[in-house]
Order: C-alpha cells, then sequence, then structure tokens
C-alpha cells in the first residue's frame, strides 16, 4: 500500500504521511462517533460489540457469560454489568444450561438481527482491511498491535 502524501496527511516538513496526526485525528473521530452512536441507540462500543459476538456465534450452542468476558477482554463485574444491560434492554435472555446447573447461557432475543445494521463500521472496516495486500497487511498490523499495546497500558492521569 503506497500512498503518496497529501498536504492535509503530510508532515510539516513534507517527508511523509503524518501518521501521529492522523491517529489523532482516527481517535477524535472515533470519540465523536462513540458519542453519536450512545446518543441514537442507547448502547455503548462494548454493548454493540457483545451483541456482534453473540450474533456472529449464534449458530455456536453455548455462548457463556465467561465467553462473552474473554471475547471482550473485560473483568468479571464488567461482564456481569454488560450482560445486565442488555437483558434489561430486552436484548438477550439468560438461561440455566440443559446439563450443568453451575453454567448460564445467554443467546440473543432476536437472532435475526443482523450484526452489520446493528454495527455497520465494522463491516466496512473488515472489508477495507480485507483489501490489504499481505505485505502491507503485516506492516499495518504490527503497528496497530504496537499503538493497541499504548493504549492498553497507558495509565490515565490521577484526577
Amino acid at each position: 500500500m503506497t500512498e503518496i502524501a497529501t498536504p492535509s496527511t503530510a508532515t510539516a516538513d513534507g517527508r511523509g504521511p503524518d501518521v501521529a496526526g492522523l491517529l489523532e485525528r482516527l481517535r477524535l473521530a472515533e470519540a465523536k462517533l462513540a458519542r453519536r452512536r450512545e446518543q441514537q441507540t442507547g448502547m455503548n462500543e462494548t454493548d454493540r460489540a457483545a451483541m456482534r459476538y453473540l450474533l456472529e456465534q449464534v449458530e455456536t450452542a453455548e455462548i457463556t457469560p465467561s465467553m462473552i468476558v474473554r471475547a471482550l477482554h473485560l473483568s468479571p463485574a464488567s461482564g456481569t454489568a454488560l450482560i445486565d444491560r442488555l437483558v434489561g434492554r430486552g436484548l438477550v435472555v439468560v438461561e440455566a444450561h440443559p446439563h450443568d446447573r453451575r453454567k448460564k447461557i445467554v443467546r440473543p432475543f432476536d437472532r435475526n438481527i443482523d450484526p452489520d445494521r446493528l454495527d455497520p463500521l465494522t463491516m466496512q472496516l473488515r472489508s477495507l482491511a480485507s483489501g490489504l495486500p499481505a505485505s502491507d497487511a503485516r506492516i499495518v498490523a504490527g503497528f496497530l498491535e504496537d499503538v493497541l499495546a499504548m493504549v492498553s497500558e497507558t495509565a490515565l492521569p490521577a484526577s
């Protein structure tokens, strides 16, 4: 993926794309999108990710709360709060496991919800990523892994 730097994406010295500037613009756009989507739907990004996970796993016989927690990288307490919110909105049902009374099964209330309608951006991003040549995808993936690690490990300043 060879891209020619345009004036809006070039560094001040004109040497190439302003990756840091683009990352900042991406962060701001993502925050704005998240606020707008939550206002429109009442669902935050974690709620939306959980529903996408459930809907994409609809053929799986058993989706447990711990599977959702692992898939979304949540703490058990956050997972419980998430599932409670989804139950409260009538989006999922929690049932006892038919053979193991220690387990609970989480199912979407309506299995016909289109995950792409619920979260069209994810599908668009997947499509965009699938168009990258393998060599470019490796470079982008490595960079994004570093960004993810930095975001995940950065502590917020004490308030």
